[in-house]
């Protein structure tokens, strides 16, 4: 193996390692990745010119037969052996999103799954998952797929046409550099949660890669000499360090900023192995560098389930010490990995396992096994709801706090212990009228009683759909009707276009900003509504994305002047902070506590300063405030009268939301009185 080739791949590895445990240190390591991809491109592309020169087009059943033995049983091990360490170490709450990735990522299309969940604002409250990195290896193995069949149907139409096939699958190579290249620029503008895992914004990276393979084999690139060569893989080599330095998670990515780590991968590989006294050739092919490239491959699969276990394992975040553990560990597992697995399979004469067919049997059967075993894991659920509609019963989730005889602080957190479960969302129907700010859209519908007249509306984002239901069995209590006009992802509090959940990115501030004005003109022009109640977690939106109260006052006037009573339901606690451990939410907290107390916050932690009830009060507006159900006088909690409080760690559960509805009623009256 060339030794620049295994220097990037050592480069790219440690990268991406040392940036996962240390991402404050090497903040731009992620470009990894990107290295990796132009080191594909350019040696895949470099084989099927081969053999397009040699007989043809390629013959695709046998390349992926061999792409197969050299990558598909060292990944089967891994992520079977995470299986099953997820199933012994994670909460159960966890083992749905944990399941679903696993089989993902046998698949070889999480890339599309952390695609999906990047536009779906109900999946934020997912963690990092043990297989998550096989996202790069899904786009890898996507363009393994596509990248033969596309140059095998180039020559095919060259050869049809009697053009040249080589310069043809010059051409096509350098028309998908520039339309990747414009899509992914574009793509990372108006939706960067998607553009950084979605294929066709990295397939650029390998075009550009089998570009360049493309260009020495038509002897547009020679061999430069020393000097030339020298200074070119070093000006390479800065340009993926800087990259590695200097980016962070704030750099527009992966768009045109990617084109630096690409450009500096392809210099590396043009200038090849420089001799002279000041090349990075004895750099290269130094043992250690050498050894990194040759083991890449098993390391970048074990390390990202080592780091994400281990917390479940030992119940605390990542010391310093683990965190070196790990970094040892993992290459020592890729280096069995390499010596064990690799090696052993893909060597010639290997037994049945070797055959083309026998090839494509054994990834069959192995990929049923795994995605069979690991759907009891992505499938399971929780026990049902212990408390729904009328069957709220005393000392149960809410009504345990405001009846002194339900007991003291820990016997609340304790009460009816065997109905404790991880957490509900709330009804299909409820979640169904939420939209997203990936459009500027909502939908309005219709919940509680059957009088149109004197209805309310309740304008909100997620936080706003877990008080739906509630609010739509309080209105049906009076035989009034509920109209809800919830989006996720977006204030909903003011019609500038100040951005989203997911960050200030234009597109989605647009949307929000539009989604709200048309709500806004819907309910002032409808007389059948006379109260609005606003519901939003609209802390997130304040600081960097500028929601301020004064912005969320201007919308209440505007509904005031309408003629429109105007209430705050407040947001409740959140417990963000919970817990001190691995676990990534109240809920992961509960699954493994040994006292629900252990989950709770001190209250000073668990509320922060709300620009919705600081408008509020500059407007006269009523504010309908629960915190006293959620949190004691000194401490918030995660789990109330035998009922989990939250989903994640901001989201109410249907169960405990449901639990609120008779404190809610009589609330919300008072204020309604005062409005």
């Amino acid at each position: 193996m060339r030794p620049e080739i295994q220097a990037l791949r050592a480069v790219a590895v440690l990268g991406v390692v040392l940036y996962h445990l240390w991402p404050t240190r090497l903040s731009g390591g992620y470009v990894g990745v990107d290295v990796f991809f132009v080191v594909s491109g350019y040696l895949i592309t470099d084989h099927l010119l081969r053999e397009v020169e040699r007989s043809g087009p390629p013959r695709l059943v046998r390349f992926w037969a061999r792409r197969a033995r050299r990558l598909l049983p060292a990944s089967f091990l891994a992520i079977a052996a995470t299986a099953v360490a997820v199933w012994a170490l994670v909460p159960e709450n966890r083992w749905p999103q944990f399941g679903r990735e696993l089989w993902t990522s046998t698949l070889y299309v999480q890339n599309w799954e952390l695609a999906r969940q990047a536009v779906d604002y109900m999946a934020l409250s997912n963690v990092k998952s043990p297989t998550q990195h096989f996202w790069s290896l899904g786009v890898e193995e996507q363009f393994y797929l596509v990248w033969p069949v596309l140059i095998a149907l180039v020559v095919l139409v060259a050869t049809r046409l009697r053009r040249d096939p080589v310069r043809a699958i010059g051409l096509t190579l350098a028309a998908v550099v520039v339309l990747s290249l414009i899509h992914s620029i574009d793509l990372t503008a108006s939706d960067p949660g998607r553009a950084y895992f979605v294929t066709t914004t990295r397939a650029w990276e390998f075009a550009a890669g089998g570009l360049l393979a493309w260009a020495v084999r038509r002897g547009l690139v020679g061999t430069l000499r020393a000097g030339p060569a020298t200074a070119l893989s070093w000006a390479g080599a800065a340009a993926v360090l800087v990259a590695m330095v200097m980016f962070d998670d704030r750099t527009p990515f992966p768009g045109y900023t990617a084109a630096l780590p690409v450009v500096g991968t392809l210099a590396v590989i043009a200038a090849g192995a420089p001799r002279g006294r000041l090349a990075p050739t004895p750099l290269m092919r130094w043992r250690p560098v050498q050894f990194m490239g040759d083991v890449s491959y098993g390391v970048y699969l074990w390390h990202w389930p080592l780091i994400i276990l281990l917390p479940y394992a030992t119940g605390h975040d990542l010391t310093r010490p683990e965190r070196l553990a790990i970094l040892l560990g993992s290459f020592t597992l890729g280096w069995a990995s390499k010596n064990f697995v690799e090696d052993p399979i893909r060597r010639p004469g290997t037994g049945a396992w070797h055959g083309t067919s026998s090839t494509f049997l054994g990834v069959a059967v192995a990929s049923l096994v795994i995605v069979v075993g690991t759907l009891p894991l992505s499938r399971w659920t929780a026990p049902p709801p212990p408390v729904v509609g009328e069957q709220i019963g005393p000392c149960v989730g809410a009504t345990a706090m405001l009846d002194p005889d339900c007991g003291s602080p820990e016997d609340i957190e304790l009460l009816a212990d065997e109905t404790a479960f991880p957490g509900d969302l709330p009804l299909p129907s409820v979640l169904e009228c939420e939209s997203s700010n990936a459009a500027a859209t909502y939908r309005r519908c219709e919940l509680g009683g059957s009088d149109p007249q004197g209805g309310t509306a309740l304008i909100g984002d997620s936080h706003a759909t877990r008080w739906a239901e509630v609010l739509g069995e309080v209105s049906a209590r009076h035989d009034t009707r509920l109209s809800t006009f919830l989006v996720s992802g977006c204030s909903m509090a003011t019609t500038d276009p100040i951005g989203s959940i997911w960050g200030s990115d234009p597109t989605q501030a647009d949307n929000c900003a539009t989604a709200l004005t048309d709500v806004l003109a819907e309910v002032v022009a409808d007389p059948s509504i006379t109260t609005v109640v606003l519901s939003n977690r609209t802390r997130l939106y304040a600081g960097s994305l500028l929601l301020t109260a004064d912005r969320v006052a201007a919308t209440m006037r505007a509904l005031l002047e309408s003629g429109k009573r105007v209430v705050v339901l407040a947001d409740p606690p959140e417990m963000s902070a919970v817990p001190p451990q691995a676990a990534a939410s109240a809920a992961d907290c509960l699954q493994d506590a040994g006292s629900p107390h252990e989950c709770s916050l001190p209250r000073a932690e668990a509320e922060v300063p709300d620009p919705m009830r600081e408008a509020a009060a500059m407007v006269g507006v009523p504010v309908v405030d629960l915190t006293d159900v959620f949190c004691l006088p000194d401490r918030c909690l995660s789990r109330i009268g035998g009922l989990v409080v939250y989903s994640d760690d901001n989201h109410l559960t249907r169960s405990f939301a449901a639990s609120t509805r008779d404190v809610l009623d009589e609330r919300l009256a008072t204020a309604l009185a005062t409005a």
